[in-house]
């Protein structure tokens, strides 16, 4: 439902996350609601294990959460990597799950997602819960009866019966994840939605192997099985009672292997730390590999160690490209020497008479003509005064008209052979020869009919981002629109004859469902080059048509399906690894 982006703080100067509604996500009332949900619960909790909300606002019509910024990953991701985690680790990252549950249910929230990637590992080991988009508060609902709502692998039975939700439900979420985290896989897995929401309401989950905890097998094997209860009254009561629970086992473990952290381990750990925020990160590692070798079970060390190395990761890793715009399309606004300019059209209001251009030329000789004319004409002047004087009869010659001066308008102009080149009439600019009295074309409407966000292109310039159904303003005649939706594999190209001040319909492509599974399913899922999600992706809205559905998986495996997507049923698409 949302977009996380890192912001900055002016006030408080300080690194924000910025959570907001994403422009695929529909922007209806029931996802500002849950919106407005998510800030308000998270807001009652001020507890180490839960997420900090700073504020909750709009800015332009688009709603937005302020929160703390959470360094680390999340507990997805860690799982994927393959990185292995000692059997204590996993115990104390599930109990701090359960103790931040605990102080929510005491405010009379029930989160109803708790899945891996909705658990942040920092990087001193501490977690926190994040995404309380669909969370339960105390005398709020935005759901239906019968509504479900949650992640499938993780909702517990009462929760796909679409029943009354306590914090017990939470409780049978953090037993998938301990479950997952011991044995590697989920507990309830199937070839269909359909199928793991059944094992989850009747099949029991297989038993594990926990023969490395020796004599506290026993005790973890049977806490777990009570947390996968189907019948909540089997669970344990409340989520401090299981972190209680969990906790003894734990302590057991940690005498059995006597892990306890020296003050002299403590002392290098510390010195480690200092390196490592000092920049000096392999002299850091170096330390830390050593006291690991020390202390083999200490999770102290272990999580040092892990954010040494992470850091080391991100040094060695090259320089990201620089980001690039979502839309080809708008390069030109950036980018002039790879995309074709489209110049703003010139319009010419009615009132407006464009005049010729004239320019007045100098011509090097031109104050020795002007002598030689006024030197003639002085000439005339004098013969005539002469004839009068004799009392001549003065027959009126047939004089010419007189020629005008040479104005310099018409103005010879020597040659660059030194001759004279005799100058044209009046000249007139190419421009008078058209340009005239002109009446703007006025311009017409058109109206995307969608039922998703949408961005509307034309010649490479945004005409709207991001909206349902919108109206954009075209010159009259035909035109070309692009309709671009990335969520939704929508890339397509609209013809449409604009009529002046009138309202034009084109439809934006129609939406199928999809469903994309992989095994395994540690990759990432691309829909006609462009990432989509980490599967399972499930009933899915994607456009009609053929898409290429690309796997990725983190050794640099690939496989690509083809896949059409029609109206009606939904597509379904299994991606395995070879």
């Amino acid at each position: 439902m949302g977009m996380v982006y890192r912001g900055w703080d002016e006030v408080l100067e300080r690194e924000v996350a910025v959570k907001t509604l994403t422009l695929e996500g529909s922007l209806d009332e029931e996802s500002r609601r849950r919106f407005n949900i998510e800030a308000k619960a998270a807001a009652r909790l001020q507890h180490p294990n839960i997420i900090t909300v700073y504020e909750l606002g709009e800015d332009r019509g688009l709603p937005f959460i302020a929160m703390e910024l959470l360094p680390g990953t999340d507990l997805e991701g860690l799982m994927r990597s393959g990185e292995p985690l000692m059997l204590q680790e996993k115990l104390d990252l599930v109990i701090q799950v359960c103790r931040g549950l605990a102080y929510a249910h005491d405010h009379r929230i029930v989160h109803r997602d708790i899945k891996p990637s909705n658990v942040r590992i920092l990087d001193d080991g501490s977690i926190k819960i994040m995404d309380f988009g669909i969370a339960k508060l105390g005398g709020t609902g935005v759901t239906k009866t019968g509504m479900m709502v949650g992640t499938v692998h993780y909702m517990s039975p009462e929760q796909i019966c679409g029943q009354t939700l306590d914090g017990r439900s939470d409780l049978f979420s953090v037993g998938v994840i301990l479950y997952e985290l011991l044995a590697g896989r989920r507990p309830f897995v199937g070839e269909g939605v359909t199928e793991i929401l059944y094992k989850i309401i009747h099949d029991e989950p297989a038993e594990l192997e926990l023969a490395e905890l020796g004599a506290e097998a026993s005790g973890l094997r049977e806490t777990l099985r009570r947390m996968l209860a189907k019948d909540r009254e089997q669970r344990p009561a409340t989520a401090a009672v299981l972190a209680d629970e969990l906790s003894t086992l734990l302590a057991a473990r940690l005498g059995a292997l006597a892990a306890e952290t020296s003050p002299e381990t403590r002392e290098t750990l510390a010195a480690s730390r200092h390196l490592l925020r000092e920049g000096r990160v392999e002299e850091s590692l170096r330390r830390l590999r050593e006291v690991n070798e020390r202390n083999p079970h200490s999770l102290e060390v272990r999580r040092a160690l892990r954010a040494a190395t992470r850091e080391m990761q991100r040094r060695q890793q090259p320089p990201a490209p620089a980001p690039e715009d979502d839309f080809p399309e708008l390069d030109s606004t950036y980018r002039p020497d790879a995309a074709t300019y489209f110049p703003a059209a010139t319009r010419v209001q009615p009132e407006t008479v464009m005049r010729p251009t004239v320019m007045r030329a100098e011509a090097p000789g031109r104050r020795g003509w002007m002598a030689i004319g006024a030197a003639a004409a002085l000439a005339v002047l004098i013969g005539v005064a002469a004839l009068v004087a004799r009392g001549r009869p003065a027959s009126s010659p047939s004089v010419a008209p007189p020629a005008s001066a040479p104005s310099p308008r018409a103005a010879a102009t020597p040659s660059a052979t030194g001759g004279v080149t005799p100058a044209p009439g009046p000249s007139v600019s190419p421009l008078a020869a058209t340009a005239g009295p002109s009446t703007a074309t006025p311009d017409g409407k058109v109206n995307v009919v969608s039922t998703y966000p949408v961005d509307v292109l034309w010649r490479g310039k945004l005409l709207a981002r991001g909206q349902t159904s919108p109206q954009v303003s075209l010159p009259a005649g035909r035109q070309v629109l692009s309709l671009i939706a990335s969520g939704f594999a929508v890339r397509t190209n609209v013809t449409v004859d604009v009529r002046p001040d009138a309202v034009i319909g084109v439809e934006a492509p129609s939406l199928g469902r999809i469903n994309i599974r992989a095994n395994p399913d540690n990759c990432r899922v691309l829909v006609d080059g462009t990432f989509l999600d980490f599967p399972p992706i499930l009933d899915r809205p994607l456009a009609l048509g053929r898409h290429a559905v690309e796997f990725q998986w983190p050794d640099g495996a690939r496989r690509v399906e083809t896949v059409e997507v029609t109206k009606g049923a939904p597509t379904y698409v299994m991606g395995r690894k070879e």
